[in-house]
């Protein structure tokens, strides 16, 4: 018989070129040649760190308060003055902007509209009188002087108040500084929105416009206690009835569709799923040539829950009506 001799290669990943190269990286002693390669990468993120603080600063250093107007007359330097203290803000700007040929003017306001204009007469809402300080040219004046005034002579008008929370709060937040003129001024289309502005004021205490929304149980509330922004008042009979102050000025809608005032008093109390009242803009209906009904009403109603036992739909204990 042959005998086959097998030679065996008995090997181990200590024979591979890569490994043994490593273990000699292994035992060969430490050397600190590259630590400045780390060190030069912690000092360039400092730096980095610090560059980006300092461009924040310079950042902030540039937001300044900015001036919307020149400083042309006493009025306006005093405006300038208190805003710059930081705890005023305007609520009513009416000033001349540099404009070719007629005079231009800005009018910007906001709540609450403190000023009121009656015929020829400028006043102060009563609960503002004794909150506020007057100044005519930049001089304190006396609340006398302002019922004096004529609006033509009135030439810029600006309302200040002071926000509210601050540690130090003035016993007046209000402040009224108008700039009068020596000559009447034309009447121009920005003068004559001021006026209309001031007019309105004087009519409603929401010359913007207001909205209301009231479910059935809390309509029986405002209609219980007589609130007038419901514009409707319960009859003895438990319908709906609309105030006499709104009456005569006002679009009704029952469902989507426009309907007569008077047809409001077929809606039971109980139909109603939701009514809806609408104080539109003075700008809509005060000198407006196309002017449209002050209040608006709609009523959306579900005739078939009067006729159920309304114990189950009424939750309210202002509803005396039978159930």
């Amino acid at each position: 018989m042959k005998r086959h001799s097998h030679q065996y290669s008995f090997t181990n990943r200590f024979e591979y070129t890569g490994l043994k190269n490593r273990i000699q990286m292994m035992n060969m002693e430490s050397s600190d040649a590259g630590w400045w390669r780390y060190a030069l990468l912690w000092v360039l993120t400092v730096i980095l760190v610090m560059a980006c603080q300092n461009w924040q600063d310079q950042e902030e250093t540039k937001t300044v308060y900015q001036r919307n107007f020149p400083m042309i007359n006493p009025t306006r330097a005093l405006v300038d003055k208190i805003e710059t203290g930081g705890a005023w803000g305007r609520l009513l700007s009416f000033y001349q902007k540099n404009g070719k040929g007629k005079p231009v003017f800005a009018l910007e306001f906001g709540d609450p509209l403190i000023l009121r204009l009656k015929g020829e007469t400028l006043s102060l809402a009563e609960s503002y009188r004794d909150q506020t300080t007057i100044y005519l040219n930049g001089k304190e004046a006396s609340m006398d002087l302002l019922a004096k005034l004529r609006m033509d002579y009135i030439q810029e008008l600006f309302v200040l108040h002071e926000f509210e929370g601050m540690d130090y709060s003035d016993p007046k937040p209000y402040r009224l500084l108008i700039q009068l003129s020596g000559n009447a001024m034309e009447d121009v289309p920005g003068r004559s929105q001021f006026v209309a502005l001031l007019e309105a004021a004087a009519i409603t205490d929401h010359p913007q416009g207001v909205s209301h929304t009231y479910t059935m149980n809390t309509l029986l509330e405002a209609t219980f206690f007589g609130y007038r922004d419901a514009f409707v008042k319960r009859t003895k009979n438990q319908h709906l009835k609309l105030m006499d102050e709104f009456a005569k000025d006002i679009d009704v809608f029952i469902n989507g569709i426009q309907v007569d005032p008077k047809d409001v008093e077929t809606v039971h109390v109980r139909e109603v799923a939701r009514l809806y009242t609408h104080e539109r803009p003075y700008t809509l209906w005060l000198r407006n040539v196309k002017r449209q009904s002050r209040y608006v009403l709609f009523i959306q109603t579900a005739p078939k829950r009067a006729q159920r036992d309304s114990s189950y739909y009424v939750f309210s204990p202002f509803y005396s009506g039978d159930f």
